[in-house]
């Protein structure tokens, strides 16, 4: 996200906008989207307030089809494309634990997606891009590393999934009778509300495949730096 701020031309209220703006997105970023933890807090009310103009930001900004894009993350090895993290073989012990093994389409994928949200701590502060066998070892992770985990999962059972990122927030889709279900890892009943405010889930900014990743095109209406 980019804020241009010029002290020539924005008025004293913008510029405490801008700046507000700027901040919110550090908090929301610091959350879920793998920056290193700071002494800045996540806070609910920020990030209904940042929602609410971002949700309007990204319609005008983005149209909605997609284009390959390199979505790359640090991790404690270095720098790696975000479906690398994706890891169907490190999940094999947890897959036989659930014996799922024989069990109907629509069974697996709730008893995958059950055992993902109820029994890790979903944390808000940062610790980076773990590998999923991290995620695993420590039963804790934030929106990032749940996804990837329960797309992990999904995909060693043979069900369809792929992952979306917007909003500061990362989910995972799955597909069942032929439509694409959203799968919420974060089962915090103040965060769940906000993410059923309109539009929250509907056309992210990035998709995440399991071999590949895409991005929103830019809107051809799209002017960055409009005069006020």
């Amino acid at each position: 996200m980019l804020i241009r701020i010029s002290g020539v031309f924005l008025q004293n209220h913008a510029v405490r906008t801008a700046i507000s703006l700027i901040l919110i997105w550090v908090v929301i970023c610091s959350s879920c989207l793998g920056m290193k933890k700071g002494s800045m807090q996540w806070d609910i009310k920020n990030y209904s307030s940042f929602l609410r103009q971002n949700l309007i930001k990204t319609g005008e900004k983005y149209s909605t089809e997609y284009k390959l894009f390199d979505f790359i993350v640090d991790t404690e090895f270095g720098s790696a494309l975000i479906q690398n993290l994706i890891d169907p073989e490190a999940v094999s012990q947890v897959k036989k634990q659930l014996g799922i093994m024989g069990l109907e389409y629509s069974e697996k994928l709730s008893r995958i997606f059950e055992y993902v949200k109820y029994n890790y701590d979903f944390v808000i502060d940062p610790y980076g891009w773990p590998t999923v066998e991290e995620t695993i070892k420590t039963k804790r992770g934030d929106c990032n590393s749940l996804s990837l985990l329960l797309m992990s999962l999904l995909l060693s059972a043979n069900i369809n999934a792929r992952a979306a990122i917007s909003n500061g927030h990362m989910w995972v889709y799955a597909l069942y009778d032929n439509e694409w279900h959203i799968l919420e890892v974060d089962r915090d009943p103040e965060r769940e509300q906000i993410y059923r405010l309109p539009g929250f889930y509907q056309n992210p900014v990035y998709l995440i495949f399991s071999d590949h990743s895409e991005k929103r095109k830019i809107s051809k209406s799209f002017k960055p730096f409009r005069n006020s």
